[in-house]
Formats: structure tokens, sequence, C-alpha cells
């Protein structure tokens, strides 16, 4: 474990979530400026209608990229490439069929499947297939890039995959601006990535060709072998599906596109604030990948202890303080105070709270290709909740479906931490003290931020600002000491003084 590897992760992974929180700022106001709530929500249903797709490109390139990365650690230098080059020669085959399957849309009612009321058929259609090559085109893109955490720089390949993340932004909040049609809103996301990826093979070539792919190390044999791995992966990635994908198109069937719209700008504020998390949770893959391919559990235990400190520091202060800051964005950041709804912003925050500790956990499962049994029981899991939100949606509306998540993801987590715990050697167990204090501290956070939650929607705007920012500042606070963080500061600060020392000369 390197902390200065993992520090240039984390710098790389700040900036990426950067700009994922810049697309979520700018890109929501401009769609509801230029095409009304409605058009927002069709525009968020007609993307999840396919996104599913987006599954397999997660199940390959992170089966391969783990196993690429542990091979060439063991010093197995040509399985490596092997695996490399068969998931390459696999994604091409893949972006082939999806090019031709994909054509089926244009003879099938997208537009009355989806319940679109201002598109017509043929855009809907167009706008489809063009997202659907986007997909299969991201596959390799994200392959390619993701392929330098083998020899430990995996932040060389965040840059370009951060790079073209905020073109696409600034070319599409233009385009959404200038009022564009969907099609072209989905060409602009194909061309972004056509362009990327021409630019990281040169960077490939020159600076580590190595891992430059070349389909002559391929097998068919080896695609064979890849593929019920990586679609265990490919399970997560639709479990995610059904978990950010799927409530929108039930809930366009059920509710309405308004409600969709309404549900997507509540979400969308708590996975802003939520980034952070995701940065402290994600930033230890590579190093997690490295470890176990040393076979180093001692490191990888001290890892996940060091890691889980700074998540649960994080989850209270990130989700109670947005959930104080809601008022203040909904009128701020979308002129639209009305839609502050406290019932369904304390619901989501607590849901926040609750992804938070899974994505940490899950993280040593997926980077270590230790997989298998958490794809089926969330898949699984994610279907049946899907099927009881029917009900609770037609019953309770919004609460009813947030509600029901939260008990599946609470269901989940415990889940998880069994499975961490069967990934650990018995000498290097891990404890779960530190999560039943999270759940002391939080239960009483949370009470005491419901009053201020339900008063601040009558609140001057300074008021609610005070208030999220003078909550976050104690909570911080007790966080700090609550869960340990002293450790982290003092090896924080010992890397920081070191890498400023003066050099003595000899």
């Amino acid at each position: 474990m390197k902390l200065g590897r993992i520090l240039q992760l984390l710098f790389t992974s700040f900036l990426g979530q950067g700009i994922t929180v810049i697309s979520q700022l700018l890109l929501p106001p401009f769609f509801l400026h230029a095409f009304g709530l409605e058009g927002y929500g069709e525009w968020i249903a007609l993307s999840a209608s396919i996104n599913y797709l987006g599954t397999l490109n997660y199940g390959i390139q992170t089966y391969a990229n783990n196993e690429m990365t542990i091979l060439y650690n063991r010093g197995d230098v040509h399985s490596a490439k092997t695996i490399q080059a068969s998931a390459f020669g696999l994604l091409l085959l893949l972006f082939l069929a999806f090019a031709t399957v994909g054509l089926v849309v244009f003879v099938i009612p997208v537009a009355s499947l989806v319940k679109l009321k201002h598109e017509t058929e043929h855009v809907a259609a167009l706008t489809l297939y063009l997202l659907i090559l986007q997909i299969a085109f991201n596959m390799m893109f994200s392959l390619l890039a993701n392929s330098y955490m083998v020899v430990g720089k995996l932040h060389r390949g965040n840059y370009f995959q951060s790079a073209q993340r905020l073109l696409l932004v600034l070319t599409m909040t233009c385009a959404i601006y200038l009022r564009a049609s969907f099609p072209i809103l989905a060409g602009i996301q194909l061309g972004s990535l056509f362009v990327f990826f021409l630019i990281l093979l040169v960077d490939v070539r020159r600076s580590t060709p190595i891992l430059l792919p070349s389909l002559r190390y391929g097998s068919w044999k080896q695609i064979g072998a890849i593929l019920k791995p990586s679609a265990h992966f490919g399970l997560i990635a639709m479990a995610g599906f059904l978990t950010w994908q799927g409530p929108v198109i039930l809930m366009q069937r059920v509710l309405g596109p308004a409600a969709v719209g309404v549900f997507a700008l509540v979400r969308v504020v708590f996975q802003m604030s939520r980034q952070i998390l995701s940065i402290a949770s994600s930033t230890i893959g590579q190093d997690i990948t490295l470890l176990v391919g040393k076979n180093d559990w001692r490191q990888l235990r001290r890892l996940y202890d060091l890691s889980e400190r700074i998540v649960l520091f994080l989850i209270p202060v990130v989700s109670i303080g947005s959930l104080l800051l809601c008022p203040f964005l909904f009128t701020i950041w979308l002129h639209k105070r009305a839609l502050y709804n406290p019932q369904l912003c304390i619901l989501m925050a607590i849901v926040s709270a609750v992804l938070g500790i899974k994505e940490h956990k899950t993280q040593f499962q997926s980077s270590s290709n230790k997989h298998e049994d958490l794809s089926i029981f969330i898949l699984c899991g994610y279907v049946v909740m899907l099927a009881v939100s029917v009900s609770t949606m037609k019953l309770f509306g919004l609460s009813g479906f947030i509600m029901t998540w939260l008990v599946w993801e609470l269901i989940q987590t415990r889940f998880v931490l069994g499975l961490n715990a069967r990934l650990f050697p018995k000498e290097h167990q891990i404890a779960t003290a530190p999560l039943f204090r999270l759940s002391l501290f939080m239960t009483t956070a949370f009470a005491l931020a419901v009053y201020p939650a339900y008063r601040e929607v009558h609140w001057p705007l300074l008021w609610t600002l005070a208030c999220a920012c003078g909550v976050s500042g104690v909570l911080a606070v007790a966080a700090y000491y609550a869960f340990g963080m002293d450790e982290i500061r003092r090896l924080l600060t010992v890397r920081i003084r070191n890498r400023f020392a003066p050099k003595v000369s000899t």
C-alpha cells in the first residue's frame, strides 16, 4: 500500500467527480429551461431505456483489468497481454452486434413504448440508436483508459476520462442552450468518445507501450474463459441499472414524467454530495487489486481499516449537510424552491448514507475478483425491490419507492459485510464495531436534523445556508473523534512533511 499512489488517484478522482458535479449542476437547469420538466423527464426516461447495455462494459473491462493487474504483478506478462487482447476482441464483436441488432429500434414504436409525449417515433428511434452506439464504443474506451492500473498508473487514465467528460458536458450544455434535438445530443456523446479514444491510443503508444492492445495475443479459448467471471460483473452492473434506471422507467409508467423529473432532481442533489464518498471508496480499488496480486493480507487489512475510518467520518457530514442544503440548492440552482419536499429529501439522505457504507464494502469484492456471490444476490434483490415498489408507489407515491429502496439497501449492506469477512484470512479478520458506532451516531444526527429540515422551507436563504454549514461543522468535529481520524491526520502530516522537506546533499 503506497500512500503517494493513493493520493495521486485521490486527486484524479476528485477531478472526475468534480466534473460529474459540474454536469449535474449545469445540465438539469438548461434542460428545464429548454424543454421543461416533462421534456427533461422524457430525456431521462429515453436514456434509461437502454443504459442497461452498459452492464456488459462494466463486466468485461472490470474483470479484464483486475485480472491483468494481478497477473502482471505476479510476473506473468504474457498471460496479462492475452487477457487484454481477448477482452478487446470480445468488445469489438459486441460493438458490431450492437450496431447491427440496434437497427431494430427503427421498426418498433419506441416513443409509444416509453410513453413519450413530445417526441416523434423517428426522433426517438434515431436518438436511441446513437445512444446504443455510444454505449458500445465506450466499452473499448474504458478498457483502454483503465488498463493503466496494470502498471500502477490508473490516475493517468483517469485524466483522459475526465477530459472527455468535461468536453462532453460543455458541448452538451451549449447544444441544450441552443435547443438542439435529442439525436444531436446523443451524437455529441458518441463523437466525444471517438476523439478521445484516438488521443488515448497515441498516449499509450508513447508512454506505456506494454499496454498497447494487440489482437494477435488473443484466443477464442481465452474469450470463453473471460465470459463467466465477466458475466458476474455484468450482473452487478445490471443491478446498478435496476437501481438507477429501473425506477425511472417504472415511475414514467406508474406516476408520469413530472414525478420522474422531481425524483431525478432530488436524487441528483444527493448524488452530487455522495461523490465525495465514492471517491473515498473508489481510490483504493487499484491498491486492493495490487495487494491481492501480491497476497499481502496485512497491508490489505490496514487499507480496509484506514479507508473505513475516512468513509464513516464523511457519511454524517455529507448526508445531513446535503439534506439541510436542499432548500438553498433548489432555490439558487433550479430557481424552483417549491420542488423542495422535506420528506423525500430526508428519506433520500438516509439512503445516501447507507449507499456510502455499501459502496466502500463492495469495493473489496469487486477489486479482488471475488464477486460472484455478490452479483447473484444483489441482482435478485433489486428485481424483487422493483416488483414491490410498483405497489408502494401506487400507495405512497415517490416516498413509497424510496422507503422500499432503503429497506433493500440495508439488507444488502449486511450481506456484503459477511462477504468481506470471508475475503480475509482468519488472522486478519475485520471488526464490525465501527459500523455499530456509526448507526448510533447517525440515528442521533438524523433525529436532530428533522426539525430544521421541515422548518427551512420558510427560512431566508442565508439562515438555511448558515444552519447547513453549522450543523456540518459540528458533525465533522464529533465524527473526527468518534471514528479515530487522528491516525489518518498523522499519516497525512508525515507524508506532506516528507514531500516538502528540503533535500540534504551528500
